[in-house]
């Protein structure tokens, strides 16, 4: 069983000896005038209870939009007769990361900047600090530069409380002004902690160029050191691999309309800036989906994108 930290502003649907599914609830007078159910990546147990679990759970929710799947979820959905359609890529780096070779001589050169310019990077709990002001300071500041509102479904919101085993990593200039900082959360096998999620990312507009890589690298280090072996970047929305829907039963449309926002519609979400920023990273990328009980319309995934505060 493998799981992140529960995060407190969704639900879960628990069944006792099996597992649980995390979920949102989302009404709206436009989008979704009766209550849509959105679920978040997988179900949470042992994969060979997957479609017991799911079976209940559709029993009590039959509508609904599943978002992040893996591949492995993605064929379940498919032999249950739901459509089924590439909604992303996500990106995971080996903590034992290599930054020889070409394609990641850019890593390497944004690395060297931020360490001639007397960038260092520090672990350090958020609740150890005296006062909060500087680190909302600079979430504000990156918030208003990327639509101003905080995510609270894909990622878990920037909390100033102590969260059970998250990390966070702050980049400091010569003078200790804070100018980034990086946020990992846990993830669990058999409650021992196997790899983390690069959850939060803040960035100062007057931090150099790579501050964001290196805030990542140095915390791919000291992941190394405990003996742990991944992280993962996160979900690049839009970003769609070829071939690796054909034989599933995808709605072709609601595919052409997703390569048509990832390539268009970057004023609504930073597609591209996204799946850019992780892509420097060379690292292994996997297909997540997107399903539907209604069947995976353009219509659905707009529900599903303004449930979540996408735009």
């Amino acid at each position: 069983m493998a799981y992140t930290s529960l995060e407190p502003s969704l639900e879960y649907f628990l069944v006792e000896g099996l597992g649980y599914i995390a979920f949102k609830r989302f009404t709206h007078w436009f989008w979704a005038f009766k209550e849509r159910i959105i679920v978040l990546a997988d179900p949470i147990c042992a994969f060979e209870n997957t479609e017991n679990l799911l079976d209940q759970f559709l029993c009590k929710f039959p509508n609904v939009i599943f978002v992040q799947s893996s591949r492995a979820f993605a064929k379940v959905l498919d032999k249950k007769g739901l459509q089924v359609n590439q909604f992303g890529i996500e990106t995971d780096l080996p903590t034992n990361f290599d930054l020889s070779g070409k394609a990641r001589a850019k890593l390497r050169q944004w690395r060297n900047k931020c360490q001639r310019e007397g960038i260092s990077i520090v672990e350090k709990s958020i609740v150890d600090f005296d006062s909060h002001d500087e680190i909302q300071a600079l979430s504000k500041q990156w918030l208003e530069q990327k639509g101003g509102s905080e995510y609270s479904f894909l990622v878990r919101p920037l909390r100033y409380e102590n969260d059970k085993d998250t990390r966070y990593f702050w980049a400091y200039t010569e003078s200790q002004k804070l100018i980034g900082f990086a946020v990992f959360d846990p993830i669990y096998a058999n409650e021992k902690i196997t790899g983390y999620y690069h959850n939060i990312d803040r960035i100062d507009p007057s931090a150099p160029n790579g501050t964001s890589v290196s805030i990542v690298l140095h915390a791919l280090a000291k992941f190394k050191e405990e003996g742990i072996n991944k992280v993962s970047l996160g979900m690049s929305p839009l970003c769609l691999q070829k071939g690796l829907s054909s034989e599933l039963n995808l709605n072709l449309f609601t595919r052409k309309a997703f390569w048509y926002a990832f390539e268009n519609l970057n004023y609504i979400y930073p597609f591209q800036g996204n799946a850019s920023h992780k892509g420097k990273f060379n690292g292994n990328q996997n297909p997540v989906y997107i399903s539907s009980t209604k069947g995976t319309s353009i219509w659905q995934v707009l529900v599903m994108m303004k449930g979540i505060g996408m735009f």
